[in-house]
């Protein structure tokens, strides 16, 4: 994936939404588009974004495929009951946005069931440090870092 396009609308059926596509179109070689619930655990508020300007920091997505030795409701429930509070414990994150994928609306999309959005400051990006909210102390950054892949390794493989 090269970007993200994130559009409420009224309506995801073609006809409605096809303005949307085609807009959108005009700027990539392809798209795949999907209806998603979504849900905020964590909402923005340390970095608001300013009409014209880009937000502080930088945005990390996953494309997550729910792995076959889990029914949809336990993959749900690790991930939204379980993971979700290691998720905010363990990271600097200032946004982050769970999507399950509902179904694809375009021909060809690729099979996913999620698509998570995380937000961190720019530190964070070259930084563990920052990443794992753990600047100047080596044994907060292990301890979140086992902690992180330790929930991940529950509901994905």
């Amino acid at each position: 994936m090269d970007g993200l396009v994130s559009v409420w609308m009224n309506s995801a059926i073609k006809p409605f939404r096809q303005p949307f596509d085609d807009a959108i179109g005009q700027a990539v070689a392809r798209q795949a588009a999907y209806l998603v619930t979504e849900s905020q655990p964590i909402r923005n508020t340390r970095f608001p974004a300013r009409l014209g300007e880009r937000t502080e920091g930088f945005a990390q997505l996953a494309f997550l495929k729910r792995p076959p030795r889990l029914t949809p409701e336990a993959w749900l429930d690790i991930w939204h009951n379980h993971h979700t509070q290691v998720a905010i414990d363990t990271q600097d994150n200032f946004l982050y946005v769970q999507n399950v994928v509902v179904r694809p609306l375009t021909h060809g999309a690729p099979a996913v069931d999620a698509i998570v959005e995380e937000c961190f400051p720019a530190a964070a990006m070259t930084s563990p440090h920052a990443f794992f909210d753990a600047v100047g102390d080596d044994v907060k950054l292990q301890d979140n870092l086992q902690a992180m892949m330790d929930s991940c390794h529950r509901f994905i493989d």
